[in-house]
């Protein structure tokens, strides 16, 4: 896909010779080879590779987690105006995989495997999903029996991105008889390991240039496989997803940013008649409309950045909701843009088709639109004094203004 370099005119210096860093890494590559990394369904291990040689992850992560957000917005831009698989490849391996070892990883063997995958010579993706289930953590099968000098893994996971390029994987397991539900444990598990098996890959309707696939592992590990402490893996898990969500949003950012930029470029160029369809009314409305639209999410991902920054904290609520509201804007804006572009739009001639088959796993993907939904309205559904009392009184004034006949 031809890209389309990002609006840099209020972007601070730092963050412009980062984002110079990371399409150099990308300098490598070339539309051919985005092509065929689509046809392929694998995008190459040489790509994070790249990025890990050219210290783009070590940029992202010298500061800290919530310091580094602003490259991680960049990078995940930059990556998904060339290739959308190959920006996925890289924010699973650079926000779950390196975010877990930067930030739970004590022993030698994990500190070493940190350094490893932050120069990109070890590549990491993440299993949270099994076949009986999908978003609910909570009902995982995958058991973690502590044995003699370690752990035995035994489960299922699927639908996980890069696993056919990646060299380890990070799952999530549930004891064998749970105190609570929520009882999770995070482990590494290499996917060369005796007894790991890789069973394939789904074919998927968008993000082709990166591997969906499944892994069945009945594997004893050393005692460092675990990460963290035991039975607080969903909240580590919790912690990571807020990274990988508001890359996601970043993501969707560069690609409405694309299509809606190609289609007002056609909406110019393209006459009906002897006048532009961009003179047409109800073309600009709708045009302006998603500019609107976009600048909001834009404003949005940025502010909450900000607060992340200031606050040393993910907040959690807020970046769900965005991701909530991202998925179905961008769709708008893309589906707006293929419209404008008429059959040209539904064209494989044409990148919005594949903008719009790319962007619907967003609302799949990372928590799905109904988990997040029902997170952001478990912080409604709490006690707010202001407003109860406010209620109170206009309930207790709420009876008739005047008695029959007032008005006769």
């Amino acid at each position: 896909m031809t890209r389309i370099p990002v609006r840099e005119a209020q972007e601070n210096s730092q963050l412009h010779e980062f984002r110079n860093q990371v399409n150099d890494a990308l300098a490598a590559f070339d539309e051919k080879d985005f092509e065929r990394w689509e046809q392929e369904r694998h995008t190459p291990r040489e790509v994070p590779a790249a990025l890990g040689r050219a210290g783009v992850f070590r940029r992202r992560w010298e500061h800290g987690a919530e310091q580094g957000l602003p490259q991680l917005v960049t990078m995940a831009q930059e990556l998904y105006r060339s290739s959308s698989g190959a920006a996925v490849v890289a924010m699973g391996h650079s926000e779950i995989f390196i975010g877990a070892l930067r930030w739970l990883g004590e022993t030698p063997y994990q500190l070493s495997l940190l350094e490893e995958a932050l120069d990109g010579k070890t590549i990491g993706c993440f299993g949270a999903t099994e076949p009986h289930g999908g978003s609910n953590l909570r009902g995982l099968r995958t058991t973690a029996t502590a044995v003699e000098g370690g752990w035995r893994l035994r489960g299922c996971k699927r639908y996980i991105s890069n696993v056919g390029r990646a060299d380890y994987i990070l799952v999530l397991a549930k004891p064998e008889n749970p105190a609570h539900v929520s009882d999770l444990s995070l482990f590494l598990l290499p996917l060369d390991h005796p007894g790991v098996s890789v069973d394939g890959f789904f074919d998927t309707v968008g993000l082709r240039g990166c591997d969906a696939g499944q892994v069945t592992f009945d594997a004893t590990l050393q005692s460092d496989a675990l990460l963290g402490k035991p039975s607080i893996g969903l909240l580590y898990a919790t912690h990571l997803l807020q990274f990988e969500r508001l890359a996601i949003c970043a993501q969707l950012t560069a690609a409405a940013d694309t299509a809606l930029r190609l289609a007002v470029a056609y909406a110019r160029r393209r006459t009906t008649g002897d006048a532009r369809i961009m003179d047409k009314q109800a073309i600009r409305h709708r045009l302006a409309t998603c500019r609107a639209e976009l600048w909001n999410l834009e404003s949005r991902l940025a502010e909450l950045v900000g607060v992340a920054q200031r606050s040393g904290r993910m907040p959690a609520h807020e970046i769900s909701a965005l991701k909530l509201t991202a998925g179905d804007i961008t769709g708008r804006i893309i589906d707006t843009a293929l419209q404008i572009f008429g059959a040209r739009g539904y064209s494989t001639n044409f990148p919005v088709e594949r903008l719009w088959r790319d962007a619907r796993l967003s609302r799949l993907g990372g928590g799905t639109d109904e988990v997040l939904a029902d997170l952001v309205a478990s912080g409604l559904d709490r006690r707010d004094p202001v407003s109860d009392e406010l209620l109170s009184r206009l309930e207790a004034l709420d009876v008739p203004a005047y008695p029959l006949g007032h008005h006769d």
